[in-house]
């Protein structure tokens, strides 16, 4: 009688065995006891197994050996911090050192406009994101129809790849408008002037002390300085930053402009106004035909505006004309009797009466006088107003939502389990990431063709300081529900984390230095991450 093979016995054993073979190899069993008790082994064997695997999913990791702190430790922390200190010094004092001379005078800081600027760039962010938008995308396209078109040739011509790329690449720059597109860059420690009798038929980047325009340009115009005058004619869009800015020419664009002073006199706007400063002036004689937005310490309107007037700061003075609606945010609003607002006049003050309309000024819409109740609700406790535990489930729901699409697209966050040293490095990357990508952004922003790449950057910032809590969240619930029995899933991770995190950071007293640390941290662990990332890829 011959016995089954090994692997038809392990077959069987499995229960993988069908049919007339099982049968068969069950009369064999019954008849021989050697068969019969490799049978039951492999039977054994197979449970022993799946136990075996089963218990594995569970096994938690052994944590490393964390020594006691001792007084060497302390000792090396004091000497850290005091040489991150001198670093950081030595690294701003560089980048203060590296700033033109002509722009020392912008600090925001030291101005007391932070307010003002901060308005600005909101501002100029909201109405004017589609144009810049536009130019990003714009330049993006153009690099890669380049990439595009070039491969092509090389694809095409691969014994001749070399004057096939150089074809293309030609054909391509000759495809793209070179009229009105070009830049002159004009650049002095002195002054810089465009004289009256002077016509340029590009877009003009000046950077001087001084910088005059009292002559023609026909594109844009960028000037910096310590003192800009545009007394001539540009025919595009205008856009400044000086301690003192004077506008007496013509725009046919959009100027925005940031200075300490910015004053616009008999001077003609053929689009949008949007400026901030300590001080903004539209004087009598200004015409503005689109929209004007001004920030500042102290507005004052008194020339024409051809559509809206939006006004932010601590004063606002109108005695103008506004061929729409006015919107004013200050502490005080006064409308003279020589105004003219064609449309609504609407005050945002802190205190009834601090919009005062004087008889005389014409309104052609209604006056609305709004109280600004953040105000009001800044003095009350905000832990027992309701709208405040409903912002805070808001919140709580939107990053639950972001986190749990987190998460999903990079599956490798659910793993990280930092202990204290590595919560204290993610920290400090992340200090030294939240100093160094504005600067570093700031800088691309000053050129030209770095301008895309300084927005990313910006975006790319944002966006990880968005989801820095997030990730922190997320490694608290994991050590908080790891005493289960089995791992959890990282959604009810999440929002036991978020949780705990909202409820820290929303702590008195003691609410806002746990939300810093905290952003840090997760900072710190996306930087570290993305770096890693980029050194295996690089490495492969």
């Amino acid at each position: 009688m011959t016995c089954p093979s090994p692997v038809t016995l392990s077959m069987y054993a499995d229960g993988e065995l069908f049919g007339s073979d099982a049968a068969a190899v069950e009369r064999h069993a019954a008849q021989c006891a050697a068969c019969s008790a490799s049978i039951a082994t492999l039977r054994d064997e197979r449970t022993v197994l799946r136990a075996a695997l089963r218990q594995a999913d569970d096994l938690a990791p052994i944590p490393r050996f964390a020594p006691p702190a001792r007084a060497r430790d302390f000792v090396v922390l004091t000497l850290a911090v005091a040489l991150i200190g001198g670093f950081s010094k030595a690294f701003w004092s560089t980048i203060a050192a590296a700033i033109p001379a002509e722009l020392t005078w912008l600090s925001p800081l030291k101005s007391g406009t932070l307010f003002e600027r901060a308005v600005d760039i909101v501002t100029f962010a909201v109405y004017e994101a589609p144009a810049v938008w536009t130019a990003i995308t714009n330049f993006i396209g153009v690099g890669l129809a380049i990439a595009f078109v070039a491969w092509l040739a090389f694809s095409a011509a691969r014994p001749r790849a070399l004057a096939g790329l150089a074809a293309s690449l030609l054909a391509v720059v000759i495809a793209l408008p070179s009229t009105g597109h070009a830049l002159e860059l004009r650049r002095s420690d002195d002054a810089v002037t465009v004289g009256a009798d002077e016509t340029i038929d590009d877009t003009v980047f000046a950077m001087g002390q001084t910088v005059a325009v009292d002559g023609t340009i026909n594109g844009d115009l960028i000037a910096l300085g310590r003192e800009v005058t545009v007394r001539g004619n540009v025919t595009g869009n205008l856009v400044t930053a000086a301690q003192l800015v004077t506008i007496e020419g013509t725009i046919g664009g959009t100027v925005v402009g940031g200075a300490e002073t910015l004053s616009l006199t008999n001077a003609r706007v053929g689009r949008d106004l949007y400026g901030a400063g300590n001080r903004v002036a539209i004087t009598a004689g200004t015409n503005v035909s689109g929209n004007a937005v001004a920030a500042g310490s102290t507005v004052a309107l008194d020339g024409r505006v051809g559509i809206d007037f939006k006004g932010f700061g601590r004063m606002i003075n109108v005695s103008g004309a506004v061929e729409g609606d006015a919107e004013a945010h200050a502490d005080s609003i006064a409308v003279q009797s020589t105004a003219r607002i064609g449309g609504n006049l609407t005050g945002h003050v802190d205190e009834a009466g601090d919009l005062d309309v004087a008889a005389g000024a014409v309104i052609g819409g209604n006056v609305d006088e709004q109280i600004d109740e953040r105000q009001r609700g800044a003095r009350r406790n905000r832990y027992v107003t309701v709208g405040y535990y409903v912002d805070q489930i808001v919140r709580l729901g939107a990053s639950f939502l972001t986190g749990l699409l987190l998460f999903w697209l990079f599956p490798v966050l659910r793993s990280v389990s930092p202990d204290a040293t590595a919560v204290a490095r993610s920290a400090a990357i992340g200090l030294a990431a939240a100093v160094t990508m504005p600067v570093a952004a700031l800088i691309l922003c000053v050129t030209v063709i770095g301008l895309p790449l300084g927005v990313l950057t910006f975006v790319a910032g944002a966006v990880a300081l968005y989801f820095s809590k997030i990730v922190v969240a997320e490694i608290i619930g994991r050590t908080i529900l790891r005493g289960a029995e089995s791992p959890p899933h990282f959604a009810a991770a999440l929002i036991t984390g978020l949780i705990v995190v909202i409820v820290a950071i929303n702590l008195p007293f003691v609410g806002g230095v746990v939300n810093f640390a905290l952003t840090l941290v997760g900072l710190g662990i996306i930087v570290s991450l993305v770096l890693a990332r980029f050194t295996r890829g690089t490495a492969a």
